[in-house]
């Protein structure tokens, strides 16, 4: 089976004419497990593709973060945090709306993996320690149909950045990643059950966006 060598997809279903590239008041970055780099069900990418200019990946190091990971979280004009489920009460700041960002620039930190993964990332990571987290108030469906979910709540790196732009009002933004989310979703599962790919309104709304823009 060809693949596309940008969206990693079988070229049958390749899904690069619905990316439609934004801009955001937000940036992401994204701490990739091994596991991940190279792998087509991964979903980080996508935020890459709908948010190229605030989008940041790493590969993730238990011992040995990158330089510059380290120099970005550093950089005393942005307000790093990390997403994940932490519970409050402990040692670490907990938030589950945006802070006040005291006119720093909000960094989100995503650990793009497994559940088992990013949890292990998480609280294996001491260079991440100091960070406040960002947490959903209440548990959010996920619809990632690729891969099996572990608990309740669980989303996928692309779905949990939607809901985080639209979090942080970026209410479009929010739509059309996740449009493309779906859109991907679709795309992959055909591969596997041997299906036409079905066009859904997500389809038709990025299309007609990046119409619009010229695209």
């Amino acid at each position: 089976m060809r693949r596309c060598r940008t969206c990693l997809l079988a070229e049958t279903v390749c899904i690069c004419p619905w990316a439609v590239p934004r801009q955001s008041d937000v940036d992401f970055v994204l701490l990739l497990h091994r596991d991940e780099v190279f792998k087509p069900t991964n979903t980080g990418r996508l935020i890459a593709d709908i948010l190229p200019a605030n989008t940041t990946a790493f590969e993730w190091s238990r011992t040995e973060p990158p330089a510059d990971l380290l120099a970005l979280l550093q950089d005393p004009a942005r307000y790093p945090v990390i997403v994940f489920p932490a519970e409050e009460g402990g040692e670490r700041e907990v938030h589950t709306n945006v802070p006040d960002l005291k006119g720093k620039r909000l960094t989100l930190i995503l650990l793009d993996g497994t559940w088992r993964q990013a949890s292990r990332m998480f609280r294996s990571s001491t260079w991440l320690s100091g960070l406040p987290a960002l947490t959903f108030s209440e548990p959010q469906l996920g619809r990632y149909a690729v891969r099996q979910k572990i608990r309740d709540g669980q989303l996928a790196t692309a779905e949990a950045a939607a809901e985080l732009l639209r979090l942080c009002g970026e209410e479009e933004n929010g739509q059309v990643l996740e449009d493309y989310f779906v859109v991907f979703n679709q795309h992959y599962l055909s591969t596997r059950t041997g299906r036409p790919v079905a066009q859904l309104t997500a389809h038709q709304r990025l299309a007609d966006l990046r119409q619009a823009l010229g695209g």
